[in-house]
């Protein structure tokens, strides 16, 4: 099963895929893979990006939290959605050596128009990364929907 949360431009994507169910300590969640597409410019051109993180364990219960707080955004009337109001931060991958850090909010870096700003930090093992882009209320609703689908 896979989530797909791609930027407003649909150049950069967040995939989540879940595997099988696993518990870590007291926790429920899932053996999965985190995957990374984007682009970077050289000044003259711009080259694609991919980035997979397999063999990761990811917290059902942050998956759950993630969700929810996506949905609970998306409910409220179009003329009510501030992408400050967004703003959250959720611990995925919880096993030693492992880390996928996603945040919602505001970036001095990135013009986003008001839109949703997702960023991305990881890290396997000696691998470390940092990823961002603007999304935007019809992704962040599919988004929720494929977890949704999950039923943690």
């Amino acid at each position: 099963m896979a989530a797909t949360l791609p930027s407003n431009s649909g150049e950069a994507r967040l995939v989540i895929e879940l595997g099988a169910r696993s518990e870590y300590g007291d926790e429920r969640g899932f053996d999965s893979c985190v995957r990374l597409h984007g682009s970077h410019w050289n000044g003259d051109h711009t080259f694609p990006f991919s980035v997979s993180l397999e063999g990761l364990w990811l917290c059902a219960g942050e998956l759950t939290s993630l969700r929810d707080h996506i949905s609970q955004w998306l409910s409220q009337p179009l003329d009510h959605l501030v992408a400050e109001d967004l703003s959250a931060e959720f611990q995925l991958a919880r096993m030693p050596g492992q880390s996928v850090h996603l945040r919602f909010g505001p970036r001095t870096d990135t013009i986003s128009d008001r839109k949703p700003v997702v960023s991305i930090t990881y890290s396997a093992g000696a691998l470390h990364g940092e990823f961002h882009f603007v999304t935007d209320q019809s992704c962040l609703a599919v988004f929720a929907e494929e977890l949704s689908a999950v039923g943690f």
